[in-house]
């Protein structure tokens, strides 16, 4: 097995269990998607929560360090509409999803917490920005749900940015005020 087949098999993993969630997904569609044996698939990953561990992994910084605070709402929404562009995997809805269909939901859920809440509340401003985050992060996976699975707003790519980083971004105002 090359890595190449076994980025191909993750990434085509990833975009199903992203666009169905962990139980609509199976090891011959991911094999079909990717263009490879079933077999191969079980080779690559052991076992299909293997898989759609390794295929999901949280984005690597929800936020980053080098936006301006003024900046946040909109880059995060920026992003969400890049990767619909690009077709990428989309870590708000793996998030949504693992949290209600993954393999350990109450593990996704603190995973999701850890990995996305705290961060953005330690942007925000301390533990008193938990429940801006926890909203904003709310926010944003409705952002990704709306343009991706549901395929709203398809042609509104700057409107969506501009609308949705405001939303994001008085939230985080909030803090600061």
């Amino acid at each position: 097995m090359t890595s190449d087949t076994r980025d191909r098999v993750l990434q085509a993993a990833g975009r199903l269990f992203a666009e169905r969630g962990y139980a609509g997904v199976s090891i011959r569609q991911i094999a079909a998607e990717s263009g490879v044996s079933p077999a191969m698939v079980m080779k690559v990953g052991g076992s299909k929560a293997a898989i759609f561990r390794d295929a999901t992994p949280p984005e690597a910084e929800p936020v980053d360090r080098e936006w301006e605070r003024q900046e946040i709402g909109r880059e995060l929404v920026r992003r969400i509409v890049q990767r619909r562009e690009d077709g990428a995997v989309e870590p708000w809805l793996q998030a949504l999803l693992g949290a209600l269909d993954s393999p350990d939901p109450s593990q996704a859920r603190q995973e999701f917490v850890d990995h996305y809440v705290s961060r953005l509340s330690r942007r925000f401003g301390g533990e008193e920005a938990r429940r801006e985050a926890e909203l904003a992060a709310g926010v944003l996976i409705g952002i990704a749900a709306a343009i991706r699975p549901l395929r709203l707003l398809e042609t509104e790519r700057d409107w969506i940015i501009e609308r949705g980083g405001a939303m994001i971004q008085s939230l985080i105002d909030e803090q600061s005020g």
